[in-house]
């Protein structure tokens, strides 16, 4: 329970932000349909960003999703008391 709080607010955060949040509902409804355009269109966003702003976009980028991927697999590698 004491866990699921916070992962539940960012995905409530997350479907509230209006462009982001409409392409993220219309995977979690349809993933079979809506998962390539949704990363095509990532894919064009970052690209656009790094074409406007230059490679700071791209380093800014690898900073933020550096600590995720740590927590990512500590939490996948984590024992949690039960034996596999």
């Amino acid at each position: 329970m004491l866990l699921t709080l916070p992962f539940r607010l960012t995905g409530r955060l997350i479907l509230a932000v209006p462009l982001l949040g409409g392409m993220c509902r219309e995977v979690a409804r349809n993933p079979e349909r809506a998962l390539l355009p949704f990363l095509i269109n990532l894919l064009m966003g970052i690209a656009l960003a790094s074409w406007i702003f230059g490679p700071v976009i791209i380093m800014a980028l690898a900073l933020t999703l550096a600590p995720v991927m740590l927590v990512t697999i500590m939490l996948a590698s984590a024992d949690f008391g039960r034996a596999l």
